[in-house]
């Protein structure tokens, strides 16, 4: 008699470029993942510097890292090649984070291939705080809504009742049934959007998620993305100055790790919104990546030049 292997659940988190997705992620590795319990992050990302790696590992997290690319589109094939790589390492879950608000039917159907995986959820992070300063593409929205099983709406704190419930009434109007979690700080419980009994996709076929790409408008946002990596030592407050001097039309998302005169600290900025935190590693150089619509080589220059000529 031969002996079904359980499969092995994968989750996919997406949303915009600094809605919050690693942050979600993380809280929630640190809830499930354990002795008994190996859970690995593929990440999708643009350019070539990998702060959130550098994250996990500290955590002691396993991670596969898809870089330089949308996992919506042209790095298709890389996240099939990502899979099977993971499946090597036998974990017990596996998180797939999107490079921005991807498109969810193409990578339905290449994970829905892989006969050792079982589709839990997707899930789809919304920034409170910015979510008016992206364009809407509601055609593409609404083609979410046959996918996303719950919508976790992160950065809540920082804007007033009269925005929260314009923009909870515009995710009503895209996804009417969609469980939506509010939460300040990425703070989800495991239990609520993991290990789902069932979810959009159990209805769904092959054939069935096939007339989804069919059927739904071929749409792509281009970003661009440029890193500036150099030696020497920082101040937190020179390079804060010289990120908030770009204009954030140009430059949503920047991040990294900068050497700082008090030790390695890790960079977060989304639309000129800045934090920092310390970060233990052996990192001997600081790397910080630009990602825009005006990322382009005039730009990159001027900025290495800035941060050239504010080394300690």
């Amino acid at each position: 008699m031969s002996v079904e292997h359980k499969k092995i659940p994968i989750n996919i988190v997406m949303g915009q470029l600094g809605s919050g997705k690693t942050t979600v992620i993380l809280s929630l590795v640190k809830q499930i993942a354990g002795d008994d319990c190996k859970v690995v992050w593929v990440k999708n990302e643009y350019g070539d510097v990998n702060v959130d790696g550098a994250l996990a590992k500290e955590q002691g997290l396993k991670t596969e890292e898809i870089m330089n690319g949308c996992v919506c589109c042209t790095a298709i094939g890389r996240l099939e090649e990502a899979v099977k790589q993971v499946l090597e390492l036998n974990p017990d879950r596996i998180i797939l984070e999107t490079a921005g608000t991807a498109h969810p039917a193409p990578i339905a159907l290449e994970l829905k291939r892989f006969s050792e995986l079982q589709i839990d959820s997707f899930i789809e992070v919304i920034d409170a705080l910015n979510f008016e300063a992206f364009d809407d593409h509601s055609m593409i929205r609404q083609s979410h809504n046959k996918y996303i099983d719950f919508i976790i709406l992160n950065k809540i704190g920082l804007i007033d009742e009269k925005q929260l419930d314009h923009i909870l009434d515009e995710i009503l109007d895209i996804y009417p049934e969609t469980p939506r979690i509010k939460t300040k700080d990425g703070s989800v419980s495991a239990e609520m959007i993991l290990s789902l009994d069932c979810n959009k996709l159990a209805s769904k076929d092959i054939s069935s998620i096939e007339s989804d790409i069919k059927t739904t408008p071929s749409h792509h946002v281009h970003v661009n993305a440029f890193s500036c990596k150099m030696d020497g030592e920082f101040t937190i407050e020179d390079v804060q100055k010289i990120c908030e001097s770009i204009s954030k039309q140009d430059i949503y998302r920047i991040k990294g790790i900068v050497k700082t005169n008090d030790g390695n600290k890790v960079l977060n900025g989304v639309m000129n919104r800045f934090t920092w935190q310390g970060i233990q590693n052996d990192q001997q150089r600081t790397e910080l990546l630009f990602i825009g619509p005006g990322a382009n080589q005039l730009l990159k220059n001027k900025i290495c030049e800035q941060l050239t000529n504010a080394k300690l």
